[in-house]
């Protein structure tokens, strides 16, 4: 594999940890709280960056990898993601989830020959899709999830425990 696919490969495990370091730092109990105008919410970021990874970008390589030229299908990320936030989810299954499925793209294009990462397929609305586009599209994508998380992380007002009952001030 030449030098440009190994660095990919590695910012697809590097950028699932961007994920996992920004969601650590995410303070209890806070996941749902309301974001800086126009954001996403904590848990909101972390089901949308889950999602993509798993069922397009994660689903359109391995297609890649065993069809031949396949047509990929639309995937309108709002009604999943809403829906899934209906009875959210532990942060951490979300999380590990992500970095299970980094850890298997990461794997699978590992072993990739050269040639091999210009397979492509059609998207009837944004064409040619190749496994390098797709590759880079998922490092991209959790790495501006990562950053939009640090972001409304830092932008959250500092807990403070209540003063206890007998407290004067």
């Amino acid at each position: 594999m030449n030098a440009e696919h190994e660095a990919l490969v590695g910012r697809i495990r590097s950028s699932a940890a961007a994920v996992a370091d920004a969601v650590r730092a995410v303070p209890p109990g806070t996941a749902l709280d309301e974001p800086l105008a126009g954001e996403w919410s904590v848990q909101e970021a972390l089901v949308h960056t889950r999602n993509v990874v798993v069922l397009v970008l994660g689903l359109r390589i391995r297609r890649l990898l065993y069809e031949r030229d396949p047509l990929f299908a639309d995937y309108d990320d709002g009604p999943v993601r809403r829906h899934d936030l209906r009875d959210p989810e532990p942060l951490d299954q979300v999380l590990e989830m992500i970095l299970a499925e980094h850890a298997q793209i990461a794997a699978l294009l590992s072993r990739l020959p050269d040639a091999d990462w210009q397979r492509s397929g059609r998207h009837l609305e944004r064409g040619p899709m190749s496994i390098e586009l797709l590759a880079r599209w998922a490092a991209d994508h959790a790495e501006d999830h990562a950053g939009q998380i640090a972001k409304t992380v830092a932008a959250m007002p500092a807990r403070r425990e209540a003063p206890p009952a007998n407290h004067r001030a």
